[in-house]
């Protein structure tokens, strides 16, 4: 390019010639920009770059779901588009923005999204896609910015987020909505009411709606939903999974199991709308749960601690706890578990407290797990649970601790962390764990009342995340350390922790033998404490139970475990007591 020629492109770019631009049409020139005019899809799949990773710029090939939604964004006004994810519903967008801009004169067309950065990625894929098409089809370029561009035709492209404030003052012949099921609903209904009134006003004015489901409270699945029923004047169209060449039920499997879920899978490939407010617990089994919980056996330390069974050496125990600031809000909470008979897990103890700091809250812990005979714990790091998971560790020397970190993340330091990350992909993995032994298999035993209260509020929003409903006054501790109980069971981690002798038809474990971590602490720390349900009547520290009759000690080692609130268990030199269930539960006679 000539010198002198550089003011005809726009700061001095060959492929942003500007409208005064003169050039040498020839025939076959003057028939691709009638083509293109008259058809997106030859424009499409003759001018329409990407830019592959593996092989750089090439045209596309349009899959024929995109064809099939691409005549219907140009045939009709309000269109709205279902999408399994990755399935180039973007690419879908800036082509047709392109097109019409390109090929149209006077249009303004918004990409909106509810972050600015978002908006400013689409935006740069159209940029890239009008330099590289040949000068002969682009109407030239008057501005050329960051986030919008004018054409020499009076056509413009721009960006914005969703506000009151989008769009107003202008006419809008083309509004894109990218993801609008993902836009908070208090973003996106200013943003709607503000908006629609401009662009329904004209006759000829477009909506081009895509996203992917997310939950059934919002104006997306409203939109869809309508529109396929045949209720309003929109168009839907959807993209499936399978539409999409090299996607097989191989491919499908194998993300599945990358996901870590079936319900996954089916919101983000399967296009299906799980309901927005979605209890963790089937609502047919809470009555079965409540019925279970009963007044625990044991208080101790001011109602905070509570144990509706004794510790016992020949059982299997996991600890989840969850850590908490200790300002008076949210608590602190350790959930405690027998996961002895998989077909039968019981809840044994349950501490809570939102006054205690995470400091002493680290000394309760450990006493409490050195109680319960050293089991696998699994503490939520985030925040102040790094404190104390380390300190446990560090000061403590306590080893038999669940590490559960985000696959695939991109922080390598996260597999160098004790405990629980909980982070989008170990809570999502935590909650379907979670579901698959309570709601699935319905082997869990509660017997806290205050637990299922939790799990009845605990649902599914919008965004998809999972959490206690902040409507009803009800916190999530006690769900959340539930969580990182029972997340031990979950197949990836109980390989790490436990040997498993036998797997149930899903792949889950069923049967469950113990690591050897060391010898198990035998010490009672609550002797310190007595059972406050028995003060004046016949108070008692709480008992360790021990199976066997005391062979092993000396008369002074048994005197002091019997000081200390140990007892042994053995049918031959005991009294029967009690039943629960198949449990039975033995008095010595000393």
């Amino acid at each position: 390019m000539k010198k002198k020629d550089e003011h005809k492109f726009y700061l001095g770019n060959k492929n942003l010639p500007r409208p005064d631009l003169q050039q040498e049409w020839t025939p076959q020139m003057i028939k691709e920009l009638k083509k293109c005019k008259k058809n997106i899809l030859y424009f499409a799949e003759n001018f329409f770059h990407i830019v592959n990773l593996d092989r750089g710029r090439e045209k596309i090939s349009l899959f024929k779901c995109q064809k099939r939604v691409l005549r219907t964004l140009r045939d009709n006004r309000f269109n709205v588009v279902l999408s399994s994810r990755q399935a180039g519903k973007t690419t879908m967008f800036t082509i047709y923005c392109l097109w019409i801009a390109c090929f149209q004169d006077d249009q303004n067309v918004l990409i909106v999204a509810n972050k600015e950065q978002t908006a400013i990625n689409i935006f740069r894929r159209v940029r890239l896609a009008y330099e590289n098409l040949p000068n002969h089809l682009k109407p030239g370029v008057i501005e050329y910015g960051k986030t919008s561009m004018t054409l020499g035709n009076g056509s413009n492209i721009g960006i914005s987020t969703t506000s009151s404030d989008a769009g107003r003052g202008s006419s809008v012949n083309v509004l894109v909505l990218d993801e609008l099921g993902f836009i908070d609903n208090h973003l996106v209904d200013p943003f709607w009411k503000s908006v629609f009134p401009i662009i329904s006003s004209s006759k000829k004015s477009k909506i081009l709606i895509a996203s992917t489901p997310n939950g059934t409270d919002n104006l997306f699945h409203q939109l869809y939903t309508g529109a396929l029923k045949g209720e309003t004047n929109w168009k839907s169209e959807r993209i499936d999974w399978w539409e999409i060449p090299g996607r097989d039920e191989e491919w499908k499997e194998d993300t599945i199991k990358a996901l870590g879920s079936v319900d996954a899978f089916a919101q983000e490939f399967g296009n299906v709308f799980l309901e927005t407010g979605e209890s963790v617990v089937d609502e047919e089994l809470f009555e079965t749960l409540k019925q279970q919980c009963c007044e625990p056996e044991f208080v101790f330390d001011d109602g905070k601690y509570m144990l509706w069974e004794e510790p016992r050496k020949d059982r299997i125990y996991t600890v989840g706890v969850d850590v908490a600031e200790g300002v008076g809000e949210n608590a602190s909470v350790i959930q405690v578990l027998d996961i002895t008979d998989l077909t039968n897990i019981t809840q044994v103890a349950v501490y809570q407290s939102n006054a205690i700091s995470p400091y002493n809250f680290t000394t309760k812990l450990y006493e409490i797990l050195q109680h319960w005979g050293s089991p696998t714990a699994a503490i939520e790091r985030n925040n102040c649970g790094a404190q104390v998971v380390d300190n446990l560790y560090n000061q403590f020397g306590y080893t038999n601790l669940i590490t559960f970190t985000p696959k695939n993340s991109k922080s390598t330091s996260y597999d160098k962390r004790l405990g629980v990350v909980a982070h989008t992909n170990t809570k999502y993995k935590g909650v379907m764990n979670m579901r698959y032994w309570i709601n699935q298999l319905s082997v869990v035993k509660f017997r806290d009342i205050n637990t299922i209260r939790e799990l009845r509020t605990f649902v599914r929003y919008p965004n998809g995340t999972w959490a206690g409903k902040s409507e009803a006054g009800i916190l999530d501790d006690r769900v959340m350390s539930l969580i990182w109980c029972l997340i031990v069971l979950e197949t990836s981690v109980t390989e790490k922790y436990f040997e498993i002798t036998e797997y149930d038809d899903n792949h889950k474990p069923l049967k469950l033998k113990s690591l050897d971590y060391g010898v198990k602490e035998l010490i009672n720390p609550l002797s310190i404490y007595t059972n406050e349900k028995l003060i004046g009547e016949n108070s008692n520290p709480l008992p360790m139970v021990f199976e066997g009759n005391g062979t092993g000690e000396t008369d002074d080692e048994k005197s002091s475990l019997q000081t200390q609130g140990f007892k042994y268990m053995n049918p031959k030199d005991a009294e029967w007591v009690d039943t629960w269930g198949d449990d039975t539960f033995y008095l010595p006679k000393y």
